[in-house]
């Protein structure tokens, strides 16, 4: 209808303020299985927030406690990912597929930035999810495997984190609670190829790996409290950050009769399983890695 003005007689604006887009430490993309997350407010009452996955595989919370005026923002709040309440949430995830080792992390409120969780801010990252030690292998990737256990004690080495730098390629795994681990790491490519020779039999490729491992269980800590109401998987899990960032470097006996040491190599045949052991006296392998908690780095 010609000469006809519309006039705006409400807005109705919604801001999310938690979004969380999950990527794959093994092949560095991001995650597109079926995850299970939840945020929880810390110290209160309330029950977990379930995300909603989004067709891009980004999980939005809708309806946090005490993120109602972010949610809803006055019509001249035109920044409310900055001017939102202040709150610290827990955040649990869970994988259906068994593919991804559960997790736990903190995120504060608001995030002073637009955008998913990470992709803003000082310094930019992405959420990591690792693979749990019995995850297929897909094809391209190969496996470094290993069981933890504490030289001291005997037990296992939980929570560990084992780092393997291959072809310049350095990729981190989580020890379970049974101090399993699986480093999964792209293939290089074999030196004969990248310089344009004749086609290399690349059974016969073999690389050097460079390993590391992280294991201070006092420095642990654990986001969830044993609360009725939340899943009591949650509360024995540590904080990604506090497993990767602040456990101190650990010794590993690579063998019995030698020192220990902070970092060691090994060799990596295309298309083998390397598993990593201790050496015993006499030559045989245990079939455990030991290490010992909170070496002071070199």
């Amino acid at each position: 209808m010609s000469g006809v003005q519309l006039r705006e007689l409400e807005r109705d604006r919604t801001f999310t303020p938690l979004g969380i887009r999950f990527w794959d430490a093994a092949l560095d993309t991001p995650v597109t299985d079926r995850l299970l997350v939840h945020a929880w407010l810390k110290g209160s009452a309330y029950p977990a927030t379930p995300a909603v996955r989004s067709p891009s595989s980004i999980y939005a919370f809708h309806r946090l406690p005490g993120q109602a005026s972010a949610e809803k923002p006055r019509s001249d709040d035109e920044r409310p990912e900055i001017t939102g309440p202040a709150g610290e949430f827990a955040i649990a995830v869970d994988d259906p597929g068994g593919r991804f080792q559960g997790a736990v992390f903190s995120v504060a409120l608001p995030l002073g930035y637009r955008g998913e969780f990470l992709s803003g801010g000082v310094t930019p990252g992405r959420a990591y999810l690792f693979p749990a030690p019995t995850r297929p292998v897909a094809p391209g990737l190969a496996a470094i495997r290993a069981d933890l256990v504490d030289a001291d004690g005997g037990g296992p080495a939980a929570h560990a984190a084992l780092s393997a730098t291959v072809g310049g390629v350095t990729r981190t795994a989580i020890a379970d609670e049974r101090g399993r681990v699986a480093v999964l790491v792209p293939w290089p490519t074999p030196e004969r190829l990248r310089q344009g020779s004749p086609p290399a039999d690349t059974r016969a490729a073999a690389w050097t790996v460079t390993l590391r491992a992280r294991w201070d269980p006092a420095a642990l800590r654990y986001p969830f409290p044993e609360r009725e109401g939340l899943n009591p998987l949650w509360a024995a899990r540590p904080s990604l950050k506090s497993i990767l960032d602040e456990q101190r470097t650990a010794l590993v006996w690579t063998d019995d009769g030698q020192a220990p040491a902070v970092e060691w190599t090994e060799t990596l045949v295309h298309g083998q399983e390397l598993r990593l052991r201790t050496t015993l006296a006499g030559g045989g392998r245990a079939p455990t890695l030991w290490i010992s908690a909170g070496a002071s780095p070199p």
